[in-house]
């Protein structure tokens, strides 16, 4: 009886290839894709009429907003990198930081130039200052990648980004562990394309490092090498391409003081808001490296300020008379070149003081009448110097 079964071997060879073949026009006839960029997402401003206004969040008010990266630009030996690992024991254990409070959370950094053994040491001098223990640190964790790849975005001959491996293992291991902070050491090390191409380093900061800070609702921030032009006496501690600072909303700088007589290796730090999108900029804070941390040096305040203020006035009446005695006259304008705060500050007996404790005792002294102005230069180029003022019986030079 015919049932319609055929068992000869080429009709079973037909039907063999016929299926192949309609496997392979199914495997590559074009598929409909959708388009990758999402539609936008209009917004009518009237909706947020009576709506509660949402406050600015920050891991550090004013310096470290969230959803946010920020560059942290340091040259080699001034501590960027220790200045981040106190701010991510800071966040683990709710102390402050440089002094500023700071937003609980828990902390993850990558490590690129550091090796273990010098992380270990560098934590037990940061412990020992903030008087915790390693027991202390549940809410921290980092890698020390020292000798790895550690590039986390690359690029293709059209500049299209192309996260790693890397990228792809620290996301995992940030939001496995619940971080809201996360430390990138260095961008150098980090960073796979043409430092000067803004539009890489836009997709790197603005999108990639960006995305990383809101997926996990914190902060990334990416310590940095300024470039040369950076280093230099007019640059703003910054890298050499426009497209690093425009594409972070904030911006910090950690530096030695600025004068010809501090030495190479003063222990004074000075950590400036270079860009703030979201706060002011310019602000500083005053550091000073002792026993292995940086640490805010502290204003004194009450009886001690007062004799303090004393001894910087004292200091600057007696760096006015050698100036007097040397015939080197001293102004009080801010735009002259030989301010007066502006050349005590540079000065190597100046006992510690700085240009902006000058310009505070300038203004007392002024305030009190312990110092006058007086008119000295030759007829018709007539300018105005500083000068002690008279005493009982005396009239002022």
């Amino acid at each position: 009886m015919d049932d319609g079964y055929r068992d000869d071997d080429d009709y079973i060879d037909k039907l063999v290839d016929e299926g192949l073949r309609r496997a392979k026009l199914a495997y590559e006839k074009p598929k409909e894709t959708e388009d990758p960029r999402p539609a936008f997402s209009i917004i009518d401003p009237t909706g947020y009429e009576g709506l509660h206004i949402p406050e600015r969040r920050w891991i550090v008010p004013d310096w470290l907003p969230v959803g946010h990266v920020t560059l942290n630009y340091g040259d080699g030996g001034t501590g960027k990198t220790l200045l981040t690992q106190q701010l991510m024991t800071s966040c683990a254990t709710a102390k402050p930081w440089c002094g500023l409070a700071v937003e609980p959370c828990r902390a993850f950094a990558l490590f690129c130039e550091d090796d273990e053994d010098e992380l270990h040491r560098r934590q037990a001098d940061i412990c020992d200052a903030y008087g915790i223990s390693f027991s202390d640190l549940g809410d921290m964790r980092w890698v020390s990648a020292v000798g790895a790849d550690n590039l986390l975005v690359t690029f293709d001959a059209d500049s299209r980004p192309y996260p790693t491996e890397r990228f792809t293992q620290l996301r995992e291991a940030v939001t496995t562990f619940g971080a809201r902070l996360v430390i990138l050491d260095t961008a150098a090390d980090t960073f796979g394309g043409n430092e000067n191409d803004r539009a890489q380093v836009r997709q790197f900061i603005g999108n990639i490092l960006t995305g990383l800070a809101r997926d996990i609702d914190g902060a990334v921030i990416l310590n940095a090498h300024p470039s040369r032009s950076g280093l230099s006496a007019s640059g703003d501690l910054d890298g050499g391409s426009t497209g690093w600072s425009n594409s972070a909303r904030s911006r910090w700088g950690l530096a030695r003081p600025a004068g010809e007589d501090v030495p190479a290796d003063t222990p004074e730090r000075v950590l400036s808001r270079r860009k703030a999108n979201y706060a002011s900029k310019g602000t500083e804070i005053r550091l000073r490296w002792q026993q292995g941390v940086l640490a805010p040096q502290e204003r004194p305040h009450g009886l001690a300020a007062a004799a303090s203020h004393a001894e910087c006035e004292r200091v600057f009446l007696d760096l006015l008379a050698r100036c007097d005695s040397a015939n080197l006259p001293v102004s009080a304008s801010h735009n002259a070149g030989n301010y007066a705060p502006k050349t005590f500050g540079r000065r190597s007996d100046r006992c510690g003081y700085e240009r902006r404790d000058f310009e505070a005792a300038m203004s007392r002294l002024l305030s009190a009448g312990a110092i006058v102005l007086v008119n000295y230069g030759r007829s018709g180029d007539e300018r105005r110097r500083i000068a002690a003022a008279p005493q009982a019986g005396e009239s002022a030079a």
